[in-house]
């Protein structure tokens, strides 16, 4: 199917998309918690960097390149974790999969960015848009988990406030794009909202309206915004988000980091992109680190010979102080 960048400008179509996507889950927007507002607005904007980074990326880099670069989301979700998050245990003794994991990731995103014998040199702005994809998303995984965690009837409207976000955030794309603010950031599509023929086919709703015309290019635009606005935009968040309520989130970047594999088979399948032996190599690396993430944490101390201190004087289960510790 054909995707709507592949036509209009990336901030068209991300907002587009996306604001078809908010008008959806509109009906759940006004039913969140008001204790969960400030978290589900830092969420939603973090989500809303990883979809407008990722769609700055596919202007330069490859769909299955962006994919597997986006397999950074499991070194940026334990990461995140570790930092905000005061009581999880994600030290290397604690969680030894998921220090071997980021390492064997960023080897692998390595050998797709660096291994083509250009060294540094061969990297461009849509390499970085590509990795802040997955800071987005694995940052916004970690609120989300935290709303879940003790909400869990409140996945719809959760949702529905991160889609709002990336709409809003897609329209503010959209308007400075669409006004010749940015320039050529984003493409050479610049100032369409100032042409009347443009703004008329490019604009919302007029994305969707040109496509009930006898175009047959803006007929099968208007059909792929609406595919990825309310399915893989709507019912994935909303999938997303009711999963990230029963598994941490760590884990379930793991199962989502699985991604790339998908995206480079329909690249393949519909785009006829191709792929070297850096990008097989890479790719694989990347897929072994979203494998290894699934190991017990018990298991790889067992291989790695590491031991967990379980008496500290005058600390955990210490029988001198009468007590547990609170991390108990």
């Amino acid at each position: 199917m054909l995707h709507p960048q592949d036509t209009l400008p990336a901030s068209a179509a991300t907002s587009g998309r996306l604001i078809l996507a908010a008008l959806a889950l509109s009906p759940f927007l006004f039913q969140l918690k008001p204790e969960l507002r400030k978290n589900a607005l830092i969420g939603g904007s973090f989500v809303a960097l990883g979809y407008i980074s990722q769609s700055v990326a596919l202007l330069d880099v490859p769909a299955g390149t962006v994919g597997f670069i986006g397999g950074l989301v499991v070194i940026i979700t334990p990461l995140v974790n570790y930092v905000l998050n005061k009581d999880a245990k994600l030290a290397w003794k604690d969680a030894p999969q998921t220090w071997l994991a980021a390492v064997i990731c960023l080897i692998g995103v390595a050998t797709i960015e660096l291994g083509g014998g250009e060294g540094l040199g061969g990297l461009a702005w849509g390499d970085l848009w590509a990795v802040l994809q997955a800071v987005g998303f694995g940052t916004a995984y970690f609120f989300t988990e935290g709303m879940m965690a003790r909400n869990p009837d409140q996945a719809l409207s959760i949702t529905a406030v991160q889609v709002s976000m990336i709409a809003l955030y897609s329209a503010i794309w959209a308007a400075l794009d669409g006004t010749g603010v940015l320039g050529s950031f984003g493409g050479d599509n610049g100032a369409w909202l100032l042409d009347e023929a443009t703004r008329s086919q490019y604009a919302f709703p007029g994305l969707y309206l040109s496509g009930l015309g006898g175009d047959e290019t803006l007929r099968n635009v208007a059909i792929a915004a609406v595919w990825s606005g309310v399915f893989t935009t709507s019912g994935n968040r909303f999938l997303e988000t009711t999963a990230l309520g029963r598994v941490k989130s760590s884990e379930a970047s793991v199962i989502l980091a699985i991604e790339p594999l998908w995206v480079a088979l329909f690249a393949s399948v519909l785009t006829g992109e191709t792929f070297g032996i850096k990008d097989i190599l890479g790719g694989g690396l990347i897929v072994a680190a979203c494998i290894l993430t699934a190991f017990e944490a018990e298991t790889m101390r067992d291989l790695l010979g590491i031991t967990l201190e379980d008496k500290l004087e005058g600390g955990v289960d210490d029988p001198a102080n009468g007590q547990n510790s609170p991390r108990d």
